[in-house]
């Protein structure tokens, strides 16, 4: 007998296999099949030849089965079942999930999210883990070798096509101040806001801001003397000093609930508003544990309240 390839069979055959073996009959096969009997006993004779076998005898009660068929049977009905759940949508329950999700995010997403989600993460699946790495820079080659799950950022550029990204929220700068801080009387006025120093947020390597940008339109630059790589530990900084802090709104509408000795104030000019963004890799789009779980962010800034 010659070698045989998987590739040089036709798999309906094995479906037709099994058929033949549960009826033994091939008239109650081609009838379960909904083909023509012809049909049935030439699929017959292909699986004779790939088998090197008679696979079923002829009796008067219908077909009996080699001793053949009768080894090849138990691996045949795994093999079917195996290649089934190939196809099928893969199920998720969370209830006994034990997998790991890792998210990756800024200090301030973590501060703003996590929270928003927790509760119910551990309720619905309470044996998963909930991994939140510090946002960077190479967040796409993280999401190309699956270090991490999914993304909340803001982007700056187009992602590559293998890069799957949902808008979640617009968003918009805003000055975060001491409480009676000695040189604001108020509203921010523009003099106020260029007179004081900065402190930044730098994430990445990033040297040059929207803000920035704003003021060198209409003529002005600001001092930053403060360089710091979190937004929380810039908030802190700010309550003891007299250095202002540019931050998106949801940031510093959750640190003036929290902490009161700070003040929010809106820019003495314009700024442009931005996107943020949920990104994942499109390998994962049709994950059932990663729908899940974009499902629970993206309701998350969903709710008004964030």
């Amino acid at each position: 007998m010659s070698e045989i390839r998987l590739s040089d069979i036709d798999l309906n055959l094995l479906y037709v296999f099994q058929v033949l073996i549960e009826e033994l009959n091939v008239t109650k096969a081609a009838t379960r099949l909904s083909v023509s009997q012809p049909a049935v006993s030439r699929s017959l004779s292909r699986l004779r030849d790939v088998f090197d076998d008679p696979l079923f005898i002829r009796t008067s009660h219908g077909l009996s089965a080699t001793s053949k068929t009768m080894s090849l049977a138990p691996l045949l009905a795994d093999t079917l079942k195996g290649l089934e759940s190939l196809i099928q949508p893969s199920e998720f329950n969370p209830k006994t999930s034990k997998r790991r999700f890792t998210l990756s995010t800024t200090d301030f997403g973590t501060l703003t999210v996590l929270p928003k989600i927790l509760d119910q993460f551990r309720h619905e699946a309470p044996d998963a883990i909930l991994d939140v790495k510090s946002w960077n820079e190479d967040m796409v080659t993280e999401l190309d070798q699956s270090s991490i799950d999914v993304a909340v950022a803001v982007l700056s550029k187009e992602p590559p096509a293998a890069i799957r990204a949902m808008r979640l929220k617009s968003d918009q700068m805003v000055c975060l101040a001491r409480k009676n801080h000695s040189d604001i009387q108020g509203v921010l006025t523009l003099d106020s806001y260029l007179k004081a120093s900065h402190v930044q947020v730098v994430l990445g390597r990033r040297e040059y801001f929207a803000v920035d940008r704003e003021l060198d339109k209409m003529g002005h630059k600001r001092h930053v003397s403060v360089h710091l790589p979190n937004f929380v530990p810039a908030a802190r900084v700010v309550m003891g000093s007299d250095l202002l802090l540019t931050v998106p709104r949801l940031f510093a509408e959750d640190m003036v609930e929290t902490v009161s000795e700070i003040v929010l104030h809106e820019l003495p000019f314009i700024t442009r508003e931005f996107d943020y963004s949920m990104i994942w890799h499109e390998r994962f789009q049709h994950d059932a544990a990663h729908v899940w779980f974009r499902g629970l962010l993206r309701q998350a800034f969903l709710d008004a309240s964030i």
